[in-house]
C-alpha cells in the first residue's frame, strides 16, 4: 500500500504540475492572445477615430460648399433680375435713341429746306434791295429832273 500511496501521490504530484503547468501555459496564452486583442482593439479604435475626424471634416467641407453654392445661387438670381432691369432700360434707352435719330433726320432734313429757302430769300432780298436802290436812284434823278423843271418854268416857290 505504501507503494500504491507513493505512486498515488506521485501520480496526484504529477497531475498538480500538470495542471499548474497547464494553468500557465493558458495563462500565457491568453495574456498574449487578450495582449494581441488589445492591440489590435487600440488600432482599430485609432482607426475609427481618423475616419470619425475624416468624415467630419469632409462634412464641414460639405457644409461650407453648400453654403457658397447656395451663396452664388442668390448672387446669381440677384444678378440676373438686374441684368433683367437694365436690359429693359437698355432697350428703353436703345428705343428713344432710334426715336431721337429719327426726329433728328428730320429736323436735319427740315433744316436744309429752311436753309435752301432762307438763301433764296436771301438772294430775292438782294434782288429786291437792288432795285430798290435803282427805284430810289431813279426816283431821286426824276425829282431832280422835277425840280429842274419846276425851277426853269415856275417861279421858286410853286414846285415842292
Amino acid at each position: 500500500m505504501t507503494y500504491i500511496r507513493k505512486n498515488i501521490n506521485l501520480f496526484l504530484l504529477f497531475i498538480i504540475v500538470v495542471i499548474i503547468v497547464s494553468f500557465a501555459g493558458l495563462t500565457s496564452y491568453y495574456h498574449s492572445t487578450y495582449s494581441n486583442l488589445s492591440s489590435s482593439y487600440d488600432s482599430k479604435l485609432a482607426d475609427i477615430n481618423k475616419l470619425i475626424d475624416d468624415l467630419n471634416k469632409q462634412r464641414s467641407q460639405v457644409n461650407q460648399t453648400t453654403y457658397e453654392l447656395s451663396l452664388k445661387q442668390e448672387r446669381e438670381t440677384e444678378l440676373s433680375g438686374q441684368y433683367q432691369d437694365v436690359k429693359k432700360n437698355y432697350d428703353t434707352t436703345k428705343a428713344e435713341l432710334d426715336t431721337a435719330n429719327a426726329d433728328l433726320a428730320q429736323k436735319t432734313i427740315e433744316l436744309a429746306s429752311a436753309q435752301q429757302q432762307n438763301a433764296a430769300l436771301t438772294a430775292t432780298v438782294g434782288e429786291l434791295q437792288v432795285r430798290v436802290n435803282s427805284l430810289t436812284d431813279d426816283v431821286d434823278s426824276l425829282r431832280d429832273q422835277l425840280h429842274d423843271i419846276c425851277s426853269v418854268a415856275t417861279p421858286p416857290s410853286g414846285c415842292d
